[in-house]
C-alpha cells in the first residue's frame, strides 16, 4: 500500500513541475527586434553657404488596365452635287523594227523602165529612167506633198534614128500623196497604196515628136520646155528603220502647140528614206 501511495505521489509531482514549467515558457519575454540597416544611399549635397540639400527621388509605376467590349465607329462623308468618272488609261504597244512605218520628210531613189506614147510614139521606143523624190508624209494624215525630178532616155524609133541623137527627156512634177489607209490595217501593217497627181514641166532635146498631121519632125538639139500634168499611184512595202520600198507607174502629159500631146509612162522601183 505505502509502494501504490509512492508511485502516485511521484506521478504527481512530475506532472506539477511540467506545468510549471510550460507555464514559465509561455510568460517568457521575446527580445526586440534589431532595427534594419539602410538599403539605399540617399546622397548628400552642400550648397555654397554650407547647407545640406536632400534631394529624394521617388519612382512611381502606375498600371492603368482597361477592359471592355472592342467599339468600331463609321464616319460618312456625303457630297452632293454632279458625279464625274474619269478613267486613265495606258496602252504600250511594242511594234518591231520592220514594221516602223515611216512618217515626215522623207528623200527617195528611183529607176525602172519609160514608154513613151501619143505624140512620142512615132520617133521613140521605150528606154530607161532614173527618179528622185523629196516629199513629206505627215504623221496622221493620209495627205502629203511631193516634188519629183526624173531623167529619160528613151531609144531611137529605126526610121528616124538617122535624125537626130538619142533623146533626153528631163520631167519635174509637183504632186500631191494620197496615201491609201485600207491597207494600214494589223492584216497588212507594213503594205501601203498610194496616188499622186499634179503638174508638170517637160524638158527635152534630140526628140522626135509627131504634128498635127502624124508626120515627126525632128527637135534639134537644144533644149525646150512644155507644160503638162501627171497621174499615177504606187504601192510600198516598209522595210523597218525609216525605210520603204515603192513600186509605181506615172503618165506624164506635155503638148506643144502644133503637135500631137506627148505622153511618158515611167514605171520605177526604188526605196524612201524618212
Amino acid at each position: 500500500m505505502t509502494r501504490i501511495v509512492s508511485k502516485f505521489g511521484i506521478a504527481a509531482a512530475l506532472t506539477l513541475g511540467m506545468l510549471a514549467t510550460a507555464a514559465a515558457q509561455g510568460t517568457k519575454t521575446k527580445p526586440a527586434p534589431k532595427p534594419a540597416k539602410p538599403t539605399t544611399t540617399i546622397p548628400v549635397t552642400k550648397d555654397a553657404t554650407g547647407e545640406v540639400v536632400r534631394v529624394d527621388t521617388v519612382t512611381r509605376y502606375i498600371h492603368d488596365t482597361v477592359t471592355g467590349p472592342i467599339q468600331y465607329r463609321r464616319d460618312t462623308i456625303t457630297v452632293t452635287g454632279a458625279t464625274i468618272t474619269r478613267y486613265d488609261t495606258t496602252t504600250v504597244v511594242t511594234v518591231p523594227g520592220w514594221l516602223d512605218r515611216g512618217n515626215g520628210l522623207y528623200f527617195g531613189l528611183g529607176a525602172g523602165s519609160y514608154y513613151p506614147s501619143g505624140g512620142l510614139g512615132g520617133g521613140q521606143i521605150p528606154g530607161y529612167a532614173f527618179q528622185a523624190n523629196l516629199g513629206v508624209d505627215p504623221a496622221g494624215s493620209p495627205l502629203g506633198l511631193r516634188l519629183t525630178a526624173g531623167l529619160a532616155r528613151p531609144d531611137e524609133e529605126q526610121v528616124t534614128s538617122t535624125l537626130g541623137g538619142r533623146p533626153s527627156v528631163v520631167n519635174i512634177t509637183g504632186d500631191l500623196k494620197l496615201r491609201v489607209p485600207f491597207f494600214s490595217s494589223n492584216r497588212f501593217p507594213n503594205f501601203g497604196l498610194y496616188a499622186v497627181g499634179g503638174g508638170a514641166l517637160a524638158m527635152y532635146k534630140d526628140l522626135v515628136m509627131e504634128d498635127e498631121n502624124k508626120v515627126p519632125q525632128l527637135a534639134d538639139h537644144n533644149w525646150h520646155d512644155a507644160f503638162g500634168w501627171n497621174a499615177g499611184g504606187g504601192a510600198t512595202l516598209s522595210l523597218g528603220h525609216k525605210r520603204e520600198l515603192f513600186l509605181e507607174a506615172r503618165a506624164i502629159n506635155f503638148m506643144k502647140s502644133g503637135f500631137e500631146n506627148g505622153h511618158q509612162v515611167p514605171i520605177i522601183l526604188g526605196i524612201n528614206w524618212y
